[in-house]
């Protein structure tokens, strides 16, 4: 997702969102962002939440880069690119960009990259702890996790069969 801050400075963000309880588990801003990038976060959400059964994304260049491809075989994660022309195949990150440039970017003017990423910070921390999402009936993100957590027979919209007592990120859209 790319979108324009400031006074004529182009910034680009990476969101990536579990599907299952619609946590948004990263959601980064820079001046640019490479495959090589993406891989280092998703090394971080590997060491905090295990590692995802399938990742869903785009087509952009930072996802189909040798530095994603190798990545995914080496972690023998599947990855799953949309078909060209088709967002709502990746419906849950299409919506969660919808709120994210309706409630933030359309509404912020950013400073400087640090002021955009501490506004993004913010966002985030609300979109997952504070309001209250209807797919997930009316739980927000981050207690529709410790829910799957606690009990396993949980599964929003019957997206992921619980495998075990703890938490498993079943999969994630970028």
């Amino acid at each position: 997702m790319s979108d324009t801050f400031g006074a004529s400075r182009k910034f680009r963000i990476l969101a990536i969102n579990d599907d299952c309880c619609r946590e948004n588990l990263c959601l980064v801003g820079d001046t640019s962002i490479s495959g090589a990038r993406v891989v280092r976060e998703l090394d971080t959400l590997i060491r905090l939440y295990c590692k995802p059964a399938c990742i869903v994304s785009d087509n952009g260049t930072e996802f189909t880069s040798r530095a994603i491809l190798e990545w995914a075989g080496k972690n023998k994660v599947e990855w799953h690119y949309i078909d060209p022309g088709k967002p709502q195949q990746n419906g849950f990150i299409e919506s969660f960009n919808g709120s994210l440039r309706d409630e933030l970017l359309n509404e912020e003017l950013f400073d400087s990259l640090a002021d955009a990423r501490r506004k993004l910070a913010i966002w985030r921390y609300d979109y997952n702890n504070v309001r209250p999402h209807s797919s997930l009936g009316n739980r927000t993100p981050a207690q529709a996790r410790r829910a799957f957590e606690q009990d396993e027979s949980i599964t929003p919209d019957a997206l992921v069969q619980a495998h075990g007592p703890s938490y498993l990120t079943a999969r994630l859209s970028l």
